[in-house]
């Protein structure tokens, strides 16, 4: 069939090689299915076989209706062109992108119902219904046949439960004892991501669940060498920790943890456009919510909680936060607090849940503007369009009392809270909040929108390690580094990041155009010294740079990104950024990523921007020829495609 060269372009090549190396920081391992995950993007879009009367162009289709149409021809041309049932094939998320008009369905590979964790599709169809790029790194057939036989009855015990928690315990160096294990509870409950049901596991100590529950249920593992194996998927919250670990039966170990909080250095800010206390000085705003995005407000009754953000300090870091201290506004509405900069933070804690709460919903409302919505898997209470899953504002914490010098942000899937915790920075006396500097709750938010848009919004798990991990530290640096652009800004400006409360960059050189000022290369991620996922990520968030200043440079400047101008250079940039997200696969490397926002802007644009774009990835080694670093090299290449 003619259109699976949409997908035959995929099919992957896998040997095994075991596990990926663990970051220190985070613990991250997942199997490294060589090969990669190919993304395709088709030059010339392949039409999608649809029945021209299930969507006649003359007769209104209602748009859920036609996602699923789209959605259902999908999974047939998987069936068929991997020789795979149908059976096996379940879509996670599906939804049409109200701006760019495409449609993205993402999809898992499934054995007797139950997921293949690592088994992921992803395929992006545009408004005439024809495939424009895909991806997949679905298990062999042979594969399901073998891993079918093996089966996972009677994983659902509470004993083997237990086990499971007891492996995963003794990998990340917690103490959980058997008199500890055996005084937990158990009981079904239904999936929020899946029709398979979970084992609710409770009463567990504190230092192994800050909650003391754990959610086990059955899933299957894809090994390097393309063989499936029934595992434990256990979900457990910890204070700094939200562990996604898959456990395998047979072998008894542990055979991928991700970590759903982005531990990350920080950036701050006061206003929107203040990026911190030393940038300028607080002002009074009035009514700062966006209609489309909020249509009834930010806050729900007279405190700092709403349908996008419950904002309350935390000084003892713990995980709870409904009954936790928040403001209540004064009269009229009005949540004003002094803040003296001389004294501890502490002292002004009221002004700086006020700012946390501010700053997160002006980072929903933006988001959504540009696509990262209901139906991609935002942050809300309650979801008006009826898309996506409600029920996930974001936790926000101010002064978290777990930690200092940092922030993080946890990302579950959609329909669960995230988890964002800001510290105070201990470099000055007196100490300095991190609540009060914009660009880092711009950073950490950004986390939750690349981790729940990359590879659909109940699949977090597709930035976690390597290159994907170290992206998901650029995309957030560069995001924040779009918000505090100034009309006075030019490409010669430097950002420095983590002035305020760090004292000095908290990178290892300023985001420059110059190659002498910041000399990051693609290259560069061979060198020892970067292989951790925010050293990587510095060299991702300056191309990035580079691609920003390009855009501007040919289209302008727009004084208001929330204006949603796309004939101006930054708020073409934001815009790709998001989109590229959705269209990349799973894990993506660097060449995945630039090829997707490169597709990105032909979709929004007709390619417009096309070779200022290419040239700018060049500069930094990322162009035409530059090698997949699956194949173990990152050789710089400043080729651009003929014609540029």
């Amino acid at each position: 069939m003619k259109a699976l060269g949409i997908l035959g372009a995929l099919v992957l090549a896998m040997s095994s090689t075991g596990l990926t190396e663990a970051h220190s920081s985070s613990m991250a391992i997942r199997p490294k299915l060589v090969g990669g995950q190919k993304f395709t993007v088709f030059d010339t879009p392949i039409p999608l076989p649809i029945d021209s009367s299930a969507i006649n162009p003359a007769v209104p289709v209602d748009a859920k209706a036609k996602v699923e149409i789209v959605s259902t021809a999908i999974v047939g041309l998987l069936s068929t062109e991997l020789k795979i049932p149908t059976s096996n094939i379940r879509v996670t998320s599906a939804y049409t992108d109200a701006a760019s008009g495409i449609t993205h369905i993402y999809l898992v590979q499934t054995i007797d119902g139950k997921d293949i964790a690592n088994s992921v599709a992803n395929v992006n169809v545009d408004a005439n219904n024809h495939v424009i790029s895909s991806s997949h790194s679905f298990a062999p057939a042979a594969s399901l046949v073998s891993a079918a036989k093996i089966g996972t009855d009677g994983l659902e015990s509470s004993d083997t439960a237990k086990d499971a928690l007891s492996l995963l315990a003794t990998h990340i160096g917690v103490s959980l004892t058997k008199t500890e294990l055996d005084a937990a509870t158990s009981a079904m409950i239904n999936s929020v991501v899946s029709d398979e049901p979970q084992l609710l596991v409770e009463s567990l100590p504190a230092a192994f669940a800050i909650d003391g529950t754990a959610k086990v249920n059955r899933e299957y593992i894809q090994q390097g060498d393309g063989s499936v194996v029934p595992v434990w998927r256990v979900v457990v919250e910890q204070k700094d920790h939200w562990w996604n670990a898959h456990i395998d039966v047979s072998g008894q170990k542990v055979i991928s943890l991700s970590d759903w909080y982005a531990q990350s250095e920080s950036y701050f800010v006061y206003a929107k456009d203040t990026l911190s206390p030393a940038d300028g000085s607080r002002v009074m705003v009035v009514d700062p919510a966006f209609t489309s995005a909020s249509p009834k407000g930010w806050v729900t009754g007279d405190s700092t909680s709403g349908n996008n953000v419950w904002a309350q300090s935390n000084p003892f870091g713990g995980s709870t936060w409904q009954n936790n201290h928040r403001p209540t506004a004064q009269s009229g509405g009005v949540f004003n607090y002094t803040i003296d900069l001389t004294k501890a933070p502490k002292a002004y804690v009221d002004a700086a849940i006020t700012q946390l709460f501010y700053s997160n919903n002006i980072m929903h409302d933006l988001s959504f503007i540009y696509g990262f919505d209901e139906a991609a898997g935002n942050f809300q209470d309650e979801n008006y369009s009826g898309e996506g899953v409600g029920g996930d504002y974001v936790v926000a914490f101010a002064q978290d009392g777990g930690g200092t010098n940092n922030a993080n942000f946890a990302t579950p899937p959609d329909g669960q809270n995230p988890r964002m915790r800001m510290y105070i920075w201990t470099e000055t006396k007196p100490n300095r909040d991190g609540d009060l500097e914009q660009d880092i709750v711009a950073h950490e938010f950004t986390h939750g929108i690349s981790n729940r848009l990359t590879g659909g919004p109940t699949n977090t798990d597709c930035l976690n390690d390597g290159e994907s991990g170290g992206m998901g530290e650029g995309w957030s640096d560069a995001v924040a580094n779009i918000l505090r652009l100034k009309s006075t800004d030019t490409k010669h400006t430097d950002f420095i990041l983590g002035d305020y409360v760090y004292t000095k960059s908290i990178r290892n050189y300023p985001y420059s155009t110059s190659l002498t000022t910041n000399p990051s290369m693609y290259s560069l991620l061979d060198d020892p010294n970067y292989e951790e996922v925010h050293a990587i990520g510095e060299v991702w968030a300056e191309m990035l740079y580079e691609v920003m200043w390009a855009l501007i440079d040919k289209n302008g400047f727009a004084k208001d990104i929330f204006a949603h101008d796309l004939t101006k250079g930054n708020s073409i940039m934001l815009q790709i950024l998001l989109d590229g997200m959705k269209l990349q696969p799973c894990n993506p490397t660097f060449i995945d990523a630039r090829d997707a926002i490169i597709q990105a802007e032909k979709n929004l644009t007709g390619g417009k921007n096309k070779c200022a774009i290419w040239t700018a990835f060049a500069k930094r080694g990322l162009g035409v020829n530059a090698p997949r670093s699956d194949g173990g090299s990152h050789t710089d290449d400043s080729t651009v495609p003929s014609g540029c």
